[in-house]
This record gives C-alpha cells, structure tokens and sequence, in this order.
C-alpha cells in the first residue's frame, strides 16, 4: 500500500475552554494505551475539509478529546489554548475495492495515526484512495473513555458531517458518581482494581509471559442462523454475547491444547451505567471487570449451558453494589496515588482471555456522507488472548437494500499461529 502525505493540521474546537478535569476512580483505574481503529469507506463520502469542519465543531461537546493528560501524582486533562486533535492527511494509490476486505495486520498501521506516549490523547488520519473511498484511521487513549463514551463520540460527529444536529449530546457529569455517606467500600479494590506501588518494585515478581513465535489475528464470521444455533444449545435465559462467548472460550480452550486440571479465566467487561442508573450518554470510563473462571477440562467436557451460567454468574457478581464500592474507595484515596493492575507482562494470555463486546456500538450510524463504514476494524493487536465481538457488516437476504451491519457477528481473536490454525478448523464446529 502506497501512501503520500499531504498535511496535519490541528482541529480545536469552536470555543477553547481552560479548564483543568480531574479523573475519575474509573479512568484511574483504566490502561494508559491508544487504541487504534480503522472505519473503511467507499466513495461517495464527505470531503476532508468537511469532515474537519464537523469535527471542529462536535470537539465543543467533547472537550476531553483536545486536552492533554497530566503526569503527576492525581492526574487530570488540562485545556487551554493549544489544545486540539492532530489530523493527518494522506493520499493513496490505487482503489479502495482492491485492498478490501481488510483484515488487523502489522502492515495497516501506515493507515493509523501513532501515538507517541500519553499525548494527544485523541489522533485522526484521513487516508484518500485515488478511487475517492475513505480510510479513517483513529488513536484513542483508554484512559479518558470506554467504548461507550467513544461510540457516542463517533455518531455524533458523523451528525455534524451531515449537517444533523447532535441528537444525543454528552454527560460530562461527575457527580453522578456520588460516594455513600461515609464511604464503605465493600471489596478489596487495592488487589483487583489497583495494586500496591511496592509491588510494582518487587524484584521477586515472575518474568513476564513472552509467546514463542508469532501472533495471528484471526477473523470468524458467525451467521445469524450459526447464533441461533447455538442459543437453543446453550438455553434462552443467557444474552447473545454470552452464549457466543461460552462457545468460543470452549473452542478457544480446546485449540490451545489445554484440556487438563489448569485454570482458565475470561476477562468481560462490565458496564456501570445500567448499574447505577447513569444515562449512556455519559462520557468517561464507567466499567470493571468480571473475571468467570473454570478448569481447562471443565471447559472442554461441560455443555456449552454450563460455561455460559458460569459467565452469567461472574457478570452478575459486578453489579450496583460492587461499582458503588469502587466509588467509595475513590472517594477515600483520593489523595493518595493509585497504580491500576490492568495490563500484563509480555505479550500473551493464555491460558486466559481478555473479552470485549462491540455488539451494542452503533457502527451502522458512522454516516460520513455516504453511507455507513463497510468496515471497523483494529488495525493490529500484538498481545495473544484477546478476543473482540462486533456487529458484522455482511449483508443477508433478510437486509433491505440499505442496510449493511447486523447480519450476525464477527469475531476477533488472537492467538499463536499454532493454535489459530486448530481454532479456524473447529470454528464453526458445534459439537
């Protein structure tokens, strides 16, 4: 792929505002990394001129994305007058239709902006192919947003492209996260959420874990009519995530080789907002982690009913009550400096999984002018274990003419080549 750069330009927003926004106990406790995405757009969308122009205009009601991310000991983004996102524009030889479908490779990072360090805490890239499709690669920092808050972010620029007022606008309301009277934290926080500085430091931890060879990320399709399969296996009571989830940690589990005494976990993300009856307009981290665990054989002998109990469970054990006690151990440290524990030493997982659902994300509402994205992608993900649920934009026969997502899901995962080869051969094996 041959790219030319043409600009960047810094896009503020209309109106700088000074100000200094602490975080939250949740954006503390989130990963400081970039995450990198890729929307894919055939021609007929918007100009880069306009697509500025709206983003210049939706960043008023986003103003966490332009500011910087202080370094010290009770960090907080601060705005001012040389806050804004970087925009790079480059052109690309050749039409759209010849790279597509496009798939997470080390060799799509050229279409992504990189973040060097904390700051900018939001990137954007606009990459034109000669056919006038659209590429927009984009750089988020974790540790100002989930995938919620980001999600609302994207249509509501994507309104502002098309000239539409901005439906939904942003909850930047920290008070919402209301500590109890006294603060009582319930849970032990400092060891699942945080961790202790002096472990950080100690010179006894084990070695990070490193894969012996490569990483492959993989791409499944799963049909409609292949979920539906599988719930009536796994019984109407569980959500379409976790019965996909139940059968693709057995899968999983099986490819890897692991089918003895070992223990096995799946990270799932939990959101807060429902919990605490906060708006899903609110913008910000409002997640924790639930941690289902069982043993290797377990996961590969059991029906697929009793993994997706045990998800069902671990969620339910992250409701209000747990993210209510989050809260009030913020309120008590929070003169204190806090290390969260997320992240991991090395560059695999296994045997467990770290688990994120995109399924509820409105990629379908990402109209840039021309229509929604016929793709949202992660560019790469080097760390082996991850595992990634989104609507799929494949169409069926059951779609109007109109409609491109929501034709089943897709699935991203990564694992060792090795044990990527074994997972595409059982797949879409429901024995």
């Amino acid at each position: 792929m041959e790219l030319k750069y043409q600009s960047t330009t810094i896009v503020k927003p209309e109106g700088i505002l000074h100000k200094k926004v602490p975080l939250t106990i949740f954006d503390k406790a989130a990963a400081d990394l970039h995450i990198q995405v890729l929307l894919v757009y055939k021609p007929g969308t918007a100009s880069n001129a306009k697509i500025k122009d709206a983003l210049s205009k939706v960043l008023t009601h986003y103003p966490m994305l332009v500011g910087k991310l202080s370094g010290d000991k009770f960090p907080a983004v601060y705005l001012d007058d040389e806050s804004g996102v970087p925009v790079t524009e480059t052109a690309v030889a050749g039409d759209l239709d010849d790279f597509l479908p496009l798939e997470p490779s080390p060799a799509l990072a050229v279409l992504s902006p990189e973040a060097q360090g904390t700051n900018p805490l939001f990137l954007v890239q606009l990459n034109r192919f000669d056919c006038g499709g659209l590429v927009m690669g984009v750089s988020c920092n974790h540790k100002i947003h989930d995938g919620q808050a980001i999600s609302n972010f994207f249509v509501s620029w994507s309104e502002m492209v098309r000239d539409q007022p901005v439906r939904v606008l942003p909850i930047h309301d920290q008070s919402l996260l209301r500590p109890r009277s006294p603060p009582t934290p319930d849970f032990p926080h400092e060891e699942m959420e945080f961790c202790n500085v002096a472990e950080l430091d100690d010179h006894d931890a084990p070695p990070p874990k490193m894969l012996d060879g490569p990483i492959e990320n993989v791409v499944v399709h799963y049909s409609s009519e292949f979920i539906r399969k599988v719930k009536e296996r796994v019984g109407s009571k569980h959500s379409t995530f976790v019965c996909m989830l139940a059968h693709l940690w057995k899968k999983v589990t099986v490819a890897r080789g692991l089918g003895g005494e070992e223990a096995t976990s799946a990270k799932v993300s939990v959101s807060g907002r429902p919990r605490l009856g906060i708006p899903g307009a609110y913008f910000g981290n409002l997640v924790l982690t639930a941690f289902p665990s069982a043993k290797a054989i377990d996961l590969v002998q059991e029906p697929l009913g009793y993994i997706a109990d045990l998800i069902r469970e671990a969620v339910e054990k992250v409701g209000s009550d747990y993210f209510q006690s989050v809260i009030d151990f913020g309120e008590l440290n929070k003169d204190k400096e806090l290390y969260p524990s997320v992240g991991m030493g090395g560059n695999t997982l296994c045997p467990d999984l770290e688990v994120d659902s995109w399924l509820g994300f409105q990629f379908h509402e990402l109209d840039m002018g021309g229509g929604a994205p016929c793709a949202f992608l992660p560019t790469w993900i080097p760390v082996e274990g991850i595992l990634i649920m989104m609507p799929s934009p494949l169409k069926n026969k059951e779609q109007k003419s109109d409609q491109r997502w929501g034709a089943g899901i897709d699935v991203i995962l990564t694992l060792s080549a090795e044990h990527a080869k074994a997972f595409k051969q059982i797949a879409h094996s429901l024995d």
